[in-house]
C-alpha cells in the first residue's frame, strides 16, 4: 500500500523557540535555572502572592525555554495555584504538553485560556494542532476555522487546515486553503507538494504532477515531493520514472525506508534482483520493524535460483512473524 506522506511546517507551539541542546549543554544549564529557582523560592516569602506568581511563571518560561518541560509544567502549575486567570501560563503549559505530545493535557490546558480569552486565536490555532495531532481532524478544523474567523491572514492554519480537510475526505476544501497559503508565499514548496498529494488522492493525477514538479522547481532536494511524485509514477505504472524519483529520494535521505522498500519492489518487477536486494537490504536497515522485506529479498534470492539465501531470509520472515513484531 502506498504510504502518501503529508509533510507540516515546522509548528512552534508556543511564544518561545524551544532550541534543542546538546546533551553536556543541558546538565549545565538545568543547573543555572536550578540555581535561579533556588533564588526565587528565598525571595517568595518577601514577594506578595501575584508576584510570586509571576516569578515561578517567568522560571516556567526558562525550564521550557531549555526543554525541560515536567519542571516547567510544575512552574506553571504552581503560579496558576496562586493566580488562576494567568492565561498566558495556561497557554504555555499546553505548550509544554504538546511538546511531550501529551494531547489530552494540552487539549485542557488550552481550552482554559479559550474559556477565559475566546478571541485568543494564538491559544484556537495551538489548540487546533493539538486535535490535529491527536488525529481528531474534525475538532482540529472547528479549531482553525475559528481561528481564520478572528485572524483571516493567519498563514499557519490555512496549511494545517488543507491538510486536516484532506484526512476527513473533503478534497476540495483541502486544494482552497492550501492554495490560499500559496497566494501569501509563491515560493513555498512544501505547499505545493501537499496540494499535489491532495489532487492525486482526489484521482486528480495530471493535476497532482504538475503542483509536485512546481514544488521540485522551487526546491529541487524537496523529499516529500520527491517522494510523492515517485509514489505518483508508480500509481501510473511508470516503472522507470518511479525508480527515478525514489532513487533522487534515497539520494536526500539515504534513511528514507518507505522510498527504498518501494525502489526495491521496482526493481523486482523489472527482474533487477541484484539492485532490489541492495535496497531491501538498506530499507531494514532504517526499519527493521517492516517484517515484509525478509521476504521480499527472499522472493528475490529464488528469482535469482539462490535457494539456500532465499531459505534463509523465509526462516528469518516466519521467526520475525511468529514473535508479533509486524508492522
Amino acid at each position: 500500500m502506498n504510504r502518501i506522506k503529508f509533510l507540516s511546517v515546522v509548528t512552534v507551539y508556543s511564544c518561545l523557540f524551544v532550541p534543542l541542546l546538546h546533551s553536556t549543554n543541558c546538565f549545565s544549564n538545568e543547573a543555572a535555572v536550578t540555581s535561579e529557582s533556588t533564588k526565587t523560592t528565598k525571595k517568595d516569602s518577601h514577594l506578595n502572592p501575584l508576584d510570586v506568581a509571576n516569578e515561578q511563571y517567568k522560571q516556567g518560561l526558562k525550564y521550557a525555554e531549555y526543554g525541560l518541560y515536567d519542571e516547567a509544567i510544575e512552574m506553571y502549575k504552581k503560579s496558576l495555584a496562586l493566580e488562576p486567570n494567568n492565561t498566558d501560563a495556561y497557554k504555555n503549559m499546553g505548550n509544554a504538553y504538546l511538546q511531550q505530545e501529551k494531547y489530552d493535557e494540552a487539549i485542557e490546558a488550552l481550552r482554559k485560556v479559550i474559556e477565559r480569552k475566546p478571541e485568543d486565536y494564538d491559544a484556537c490555532y495551538t489548540l487546533g494542532t493539538a486535535y490535529f495531532d491527536k488525529g481528531i481532524y474534525d475538532k482540529a478544523i472547528e479549531n482553525f476555522k475559528k481561528t481564520l474567523q478572528i485572524s483571516p491572514e493567519h498563514k499557519a492554519t490555512f496549511f494545517l487546515l488543507g491538510i486536516a480537510y484532506a484526512k476527513v475526505g473533503k478534497y476540495d476544501d483541502a486544494i482552497k486553503m492550501l492554495k490560499k497559503r500559496i497566494e501569501f508565499d509563491p515560493n513555498l514548496a512544501i505547499a505545493y507538494s501537499n496540494l499535489g498529494i491532495v489532487y492525486s488522492m482526489k484521482g486528480s493525477d495530471k493535476e497532482a504532477f504538475a503542483e509536485f514538479k512546481k514544488a521540485l522547481d522551487i526546491d529541487p532536494n524537496h523529499e516529500n515531493a520527491l517522494y510523492n511524485l515517485a509514489l505518483l509514477y508508480d500509481k501510473t505504472g511508470n516503472l522507470d520514472e518511479a525508480i527515478q524519483y525514489y532513487t533522487k529520494t534515497v539520494e536526500v535521505n539515504v534513511s528514507n525506508s518507505d522510498a527504498l522498500y518501494r525502489l526495491g519492489k521496482n526493481y523486482t518487477k523489472k527482474k533487477q534482483y541484484d539492485d532490489a536486494i541492495n535496497a531491501f537490504q538498506t530499507a531494514v536497515m532504517s526499519d527493521p520493524t517492516n517484517i515484509e522485506i525478509y521476504n521480499d529479498i527472499g522472493n528475490a534470492y529464488k528469482a535469482k535460483g539462490m535457494s539456500k539465501d532465499a531459505e534463509g531470509y523465509f526462516s528469518l520472515y516466519e521467526k520475525q512473524k511468529k514473535s508479533g513484531k509486524v508492522k
